[in-house]
Parts: structure tokens; C-alpha cells; sequence
């Protein structure tokens, strides 16, 4: 103890979490009570305010030492919307699979073609345009289950959150495969990468969903906390599997998830809303979300940001109105639906990194057009997700009328 002095003080890995959740419920709290925004909303707010941009309590190092709790809430809330995809269903409902589709292809072209206009090159704009496809599942889930949403509409937000991430991946790693075919005279490398990014996370999340029902249905019904460490425990080391080999965790615990929905005995794995059990991530993930955020990105790039918003939210509304009466809803219903589509995906920072290394001298205005596109996102995308769920009245308390 000799020579300590309060100055001289770190946080370590483990008390910055704990201030990450802390402080989070706090600031989720207010949001709540004296502003009426949904829960997530403080949660960011409170890690814009203590992280790196702020009163820097959390400094970047630790933040990238709590990244961990980040990777296991993204991983809980993309194995559980994997779940909710019922292929079965589907089948029958092939309108909402064609119109989930023809939203993200045009997403995807819009915004690549607005990402041009503004200076970004080919293959910069491929990607930020396909990380525009995803939905948050981090976000979508948490606003079901805090405003107790259920009905049509936001049955099929679950179903279209879940297929955009699959298709947002899959473009991604062509986007990807492009950039290294650009800068790279191996094009070999070129056209392996997307190759292993899908087909190996694939694979790795349909051995992971395998592994889930066979040990379900070795456990058996009636050892229900035990399903729930196992399957924790499996989402945790597909996590970890996939980092290491270097593949897409995003698309690897999609399939997971509906492998385990989908393919034979697969009612085993009947656990839903995991991430109610471990809520603590999920403020932990938010919390450093906002922590990343960097405003003064939007100095540059604040035009950028609102068009690419904007366009985004506005594609979703239009494709989701005009097919509503194919998708079983009103127009009304179609338009709120599209507006609920607005939070990003939450690997999008965790993608950053890959795609930074393949742009070369392009990676600095790639880096901070995403970072300024989230920072306006991630605390606007929440609080209008929740009022479409409400408008639809299929929030808790809402208006069914």
C-alpha cells in the first residue's frame, strides 16, 4: 500500500464493468422515468457521457478490455433472433422472405449510390452500404421485451431483423472480397475470403446448432437450468470459435440459431429470451456503445450521416408500405414496420476492423462516416422503433383500436 494515492488509481477489466452497469441502469433509469425514452436510449447516453469523448472514465484500452461482455450480448441477441426465424413458416409466408429481400438489395444499391455521390470509393461504399442492411438484433429484441410488444407487426420485425443480418453478412463478405481483389494482386485471396467468411460460419454455426439439440435432448426436459448454462456456454465458445478462425460471428450464431429452430429435434432447444436471463450484457452492451460513439465525426460528415439515415428509413417505410397488403397488414401497419427496421446492426463497429484493413488509405473517412452514421442512429433509431410498436398498439398499454 505504500506510495498509493487516489491520483495513481486505474480501473481494471472488472470495475469498469461493474461501472458500465452501474452507471447504465441509472442513466436507463432516468431515460425511463423523467423522459419517457426507452431504457436503451439512457443506456447510450450515460456511455457517450463517461466514455473516451467525455469525462473519458473509461478510457479506450479498457473499453477494448470490456469488449468480451459486448461480444456475448451481440452473440445472445443473434442466436436468439435466429431462433425466431421458422423456415415452416416462411414457406407460407413467401411474401415477407421476397419483400425482406427486395428491401435489403435496395438499401443496399441506394445507399452505395449516395455513398459515391459523396466522394467514398467503390469499394468503401460496398460496405458501409451492406452493413446498412442489418437491423439491430441487440436493439430490435430489447424493445420488444421492455415494451412487452406482440402482434403482426412485430412478428414479422423479428423475422425481417434476422434476414437482413444474414444478407447484410453475406454482402458484406462480397464487399470484402472486392476491396482485396482491388488492392491485392493475390486473387486467389480474393476469392477464397468470401468463400471462408460464409461458408465457414456457416458451417461453424450449424455444427454449434447440432451440438445444442443433441445435448438438449441428452439433458433432457426437466433440467431446464442446465439447458440454459449449456446453451449460454455454446453461444459463448461459437463467440470465441469464431474470432479465432476468423470468420463472421454475426452470420455464424444466425445459423446457429435457426439451426436450432429449424432442423429435427430442434424443439428441444425451447429456450426464448435469453436475453431477458442475461440482462446485465445487454446494458453493458449498450453502455459501451455509446462510449464508442465519436461526435465530433460529425464535423465532417454530419450531411453524409442524415442523408444515409434518412434514405435508409425512408426505403424501408416505402418497400414495407407497398407490400403490406402481401404480408397480411395494413398500409399503416407496412409503413410502421419499415420505420421499426431503423436501428443498425450491432456488429457494425465489430466489422470495422476488417474493413479498414482491406481500404488501405480509404479507411480513415470509411472509419469515421460509420462512427457518425451510428452516432445519430444508435440514440434516434431506438425511441422510434418503440413509438412504430406502439402506433401499431401492440406495445403493452398501447391502443388497439
Amino acid at each position: 500500500m505504500t506510495g498509493l494515492t487516489w491520483h495513481t488509481l486505474e480501473l481494471n477489466p472488472l470495475a469498469a464493468f461493474g461501472v458500465l452497469l452501474a452507471l447504465g441502469v441509472i442513466g436507463g433509469q432516468i431515460a425511463a422515468r423523467v423522459a419517457r425514452l426507452p431504457a436503451i436510449t439512457g443506456y447510450i447516453l450515460t456511455g457517450l457521457v463517461i466514455g473516451p469523448a467525455s469525462l473519458k472514465l473509461l478510457d479506450q484500452p479498457l473499453l477494448q478490455q470490456a469488449e468480451i461482455f459486448v461480444r456475448l450480448a451481440l452473440g445472445i441477441a443473434l442466436f436468439e433472433a435466429g431462433r425466431r426465424v421458422d423456415l415452416r413458416w416462411l414457406r407460407v409466408e413467401k411474401t415477407l422472405l421476397f419483400t425482406t429481400l427486395l428491401y435489403c438489395l435496395l438499401v443496399w444499391f441506394s445507399l452505395w449510390l449516395l455513398l459515391s455521390l459523396s466522394g467514398f470509393g467503390f469499394a468503401a461504399g460496398l460496405m458501409l452500404a451492406a452493413l446498412g442492411m442489418a437491423t439491430s438484433p441487440v436493439v430490435v429484441l430489447e424493445i420488444v421485451r421492455e415494451s412487452q410488444a406482440d402482434g403482426q407487426v412485430s412478428e414479422r420485425l423479428l423475422t425481417a431483423t434476422a434476414l437482413s443480418n444474414l444478407l447484410a453478412m453475406v454482402g458484406f463478405a462480397l464487399a470484402l472480397s472486392y476491396s482485396h481483389l482491388s488492392t491485392s494482386l493475390s486473387v486467389e485471396n480474393g476469392i477464397l475470403l468470401p468463400g471462408w467468411l460464409i461458408l465457414g460460419s456457416c458451417a461453424l454455426g450449424l455444427v454449434a446448432g447440432f451440438a445444442a439439440i443433441e445435448l438438449n435432448r441428452w439433458l433432457g426436459g426437466h433440467q431446464r437450468e442446465a439447458q440454459r448454462v449449456m446453451l449460454f456456454g455454446l453461444i459463448a465458445l461459437l463467440v470465441g470459435a469464431a474470432a479465432m478462425l476468423q470468420l463472421l460471428p454475426t452470420l455464424a450464431l444466425l445459423v446457429a440459431g435457426l439451426a436450432t429452430r429449424n432442423l429435427k429435434h430442434g424443439h428441444t432447444v425451447t429456450e426464448r429470451g435469453m436475453l431477458s436471463y442475461a440482462h446485465f450484457f445487454t446494458v453493458a452492451f449498450f453502455v459501451y456503445a455509446g462510449a464508442q460513439l465519436a461526435p465530433q465525426t460529425l464535423a465532417q460528415h454530419w450531411l453524409l450521416a442524415l442523408g444515409f439515415l434518412l434514405l435508409r428509413g425512408g426505403m424501408g417505410v416505402a418497400v414495407w408500405w407497398l407490400a403490406a397488403p402481401g404480408n397480411g397488414l395494413s398500409r399503416k401497419h407496412g409503413a410502421l414496420l419499415g420505420l421499426a427496421l431503423g436501428p443498425l446492426g450491432g456488429s457494425s463497429t465489430l466489422l470495422l476492423g476488417l474493413g479498414m484493413l482491406s481500404l488501405g488509405e480509404a479507411a480513415t473517412s470509411f472509419s469515421a462516416a460509420l462512427l457518425a452514421i451510428l452516432l445519430i442512429n444508435e440514440i434516434v433509431a431506438p425511441v422510434l422503433t418503440r413509438l412504430a410498436l406502439r402506433l401499431a398498439g401492440e406495445t403493452c398499454g398501447a391502443s388497439h383500436a
